[in-house]
């Protein structure tokens, strides 16, 4: 449901970060046939709710995605060390698979990240494709375990369907964008046909069709109907920072004279300002859940909306 900013870095109309070379998609890569392996690790403990609470003043950092729980509709973030939620009573760690989450999504059931495992952990590093369930006590590996760190990475919400862009190689994938339309077991490139001269900072699965997927920058937003193959402009003339989707909505944040959130239906759209941000925080994650708004920032603050207001929930990093 929710899609995050991505850094400029590869060739000139290209801008997914970070780390990785400046190689461009492959398109005659052939499919990946890793086989699927399977690892489960379940919570060590026995008490029914697994989750300390964070101190306050005690330093969050690192958010690397952000949502609503599907069951009860907590805010939830991944973090450097792991899952945090929060509650009435404040924020609340998971204290197993604590592990440094990349690509975090939420689906219906569960969620899709990457990233890297903790210390002592049994997974290889990176963690490849990993869906985890029970509110993150459980992990399976779907693929690429030992091999992808995917940072950009974006979940259908019901339809699971998987676009991500390959930073480094691995033994059978060159960097470019892949879509997974099998829940993260095998990736086959996308063609991208139509992003030339557009700049890409991000992706964006829609949340039902399992083929229709976005690329969103500083110029607009493209969509495609045929799994990332080819696109067409939907937005124009915008810079757009980081979007979300669910149902027919598409919330992005734009870069106008400042911040706007802009909410996209069929019957128009719907300008909201953004919370009184910290100076120099830049909005990086966004999650939508019905009326409500999830936002976090570089500073490590985090914002809810509801009820036609923001809220804080973390300040620079420090629990509330």
């Amino acid at each position: 449901m929710k899609k995050k900013l991505i850094l400029p870095t590869l060739l000139a109309t290209v801008f997914l970060t970070a780390c990785g070379p400046d190689t461009p998609p492959n398109d005659t890569a052939t499919e990946q046939e890793t086989p699927v392996v399977e690892t489960e690790q379940k919570a060590q403990q026995d008490e029914a709710d697994n989750w300390t609470r964070v101190e306050t003043d005690v330093a969050i950092t690192h958010i690397h995605g952000a949502g609503f729980w599907q069951d009860d509709a907590r805010p939830v973030v991944a973090t450097h060390h792991g899952l945090m939620e929060y509650r009435d009573d404040g924020w609340y760690e998971l204290m197993s698979n604590r592990h440094d989450y990349m690509g975090f999504e939420l689906v219906e059931d569960g969620f899709y990240a990457s990233g890297h495992p903790e210390r002592q952990s049994a997974f290889k590093n990176p963690l490849g494709v990993v869906r985890g369930t029970d509110r993150g006590e459980t992990l399976e590996v779907r693929s690429l375990e030992g091999e992808a760190d995917f940072h950009h990475m974006s979940a259908g919400y019901t339809s699971e369907s998987l676009y991500v862009y390959l930073e480094e190689p691995t033994s059978e994938l060159r960097p470019g964008f892949y879509r997974s339309l099998d829940k993260g077991e095998t990736f086959e490139p996308m063609k991208m046909e139509g992003t030339a001269r557009h700049g890409i900072a991000g992706l964006l699965a829609d949340a039902t069709e399992p083929l229709r997927m976005y690329v969103y920058g500083p110029n607009g937003m493209l969509v495609s109907d045929d799994g990332g193959d080819t696109f067409d402009t939907l937005i124009s003339g915008e810079h757009i920072l980081l979007a979300a989707t669910e149902g027919p909505t598409i919330a992005y944040v734009r870069d106008a004279s400042d911040y706007e959130l802009v909410l996209r239906q069929d019957e128009g759209e719907t300008v909201l300002p953004l919370p009184n941000l910290e100076a120099d925080a830049v909005p990086i994650e966004l999650a939508i859940e019905e009326e409500r708004l999830l936002l976090a920032t570089s500073d490590n603050s985090v914002y809810l909306f509801e009820d036609g207001n923001w809220s804080v929930l973390l300040q620079a990093g420090v629990a509330k």
